[in-house]
């Protein structure tokens, strides 16, 4: 069992030990943000193949008998930990009891001592790194830095997406705006006007009758606004006037297509789509 898992978690740790790296490289010379980040890269590596290095020693020695291999990890376990054999525990035991528990005065282990050092180092690096030399950003700094990249990306979709008005809305013909025309149109219009746009509750938006008008602007309006007296909800609360102005021509676009079974025609009969 104890092998089992030990082969287990040594693949693990083997999968992780390499990711880092994996992933660094693959990110490209752009994303690679300096020495400081790959000695954090290398630090981990360290520790990864450190506790590799012991989960694969204690393997060999369950699989084995008293082998050299087995006699090397006894004697580096002890170098690692310091601590004293059972046998010379008297050694170091404490004069106080309590409640018959008896206290042992063991070294704390070197591994765990290396590990304090190595912190205290690194903080240093990184104080000077990120706090005196200003030569990386500080948590702070790529937060402000995210955050003016995204005030300026809204800044730039908002002048275009909120520019579209009734006025100026044009009739739209290219694939991708009413391929987003149809999708607005599929989660939030077929339970009125059909699948299709043969009509159910709402009016038949296929054939050439038309209640509000058929120019672009109109129907841009209707969808804006809607018409209490008819149930037709305005959807400028759900929709955007880029949104709006994908549906509208989605809309208009469904007129003459003759989708099976159409409710009967309503408004006034209307030959032509204009985009004005």
């Amino acid at each position: 069992m104890t092998l089992n898992v030990s082969r287990y978690v040594s693949r693990l740790l083997l999968s992780l030990l390499f990711s880092p790296f994996t992933a660094l490289f693959a990110q490209g010379e752009e994303e690679m943000t300096g020495v400081f980040e790959y000695g954090a890269v290398i630090f981990l590596f360290f520790l990864f193949a450190l506790l590799l290095l012991f989960i694969l020693l204690h393997e060999m020695e369950e699989g084995q008998d008293k082998s050299l291999m087995s006699v090397f990890w006894v004697k580096f376990s002890s170098q690692m930990n310091d601590s004293k054999p059972i046998e010379q525990e008297n050694e170091i035991l404490l004069s106080h009891e309590y409640d018959g528990i008896k206290e042992l005065d063991n070294n704390l282990p070197p591994w765990w001592k290396s590990l304090f050092y190595v912190t205290i180092v690194f903080s240093v690096i990184y104080m000077l790194h990120y706090h005196v030399l200003e030569s990386g950003l500080s948590s702070e700094g790529e937060y402000l830095t995210e955050l003016k990249a995204a005030e300026l990306e809204k800044s730039q979709t908002s002048t275009v997406t909120f520019a579209v008005t009734a006025d100026n809305a044009k009739l739209l013909t290219d694939a991708g705006s009413l391929a987003s025309g149809k999708e607005l149109y599929t989660k939030n219009c077929v339970a009125c006007h059909g699948q299709n746009g043969e009509g159910l509750v709402g009016p038949n938006l296929a054939d050439s009758y038309f209640i509000h008008g058929n120019t672009i602007k109109e129907v841009f309006l209707v969808i804006q606004n809607g018409v209490t007296e008819k149930g037709m909800l305005s959807w400028k609360a759900q929709f955007n006037p880029k949104q709006i102005e994908e549906v509208s021509s989605y809309v208009l676009s469904l007129v003459g297509t003759n989708p099976a079974n159409p409710k009967a025609p309503q408004g006034n009969l209307i030959e032509a789509v204009t985009s004005n």
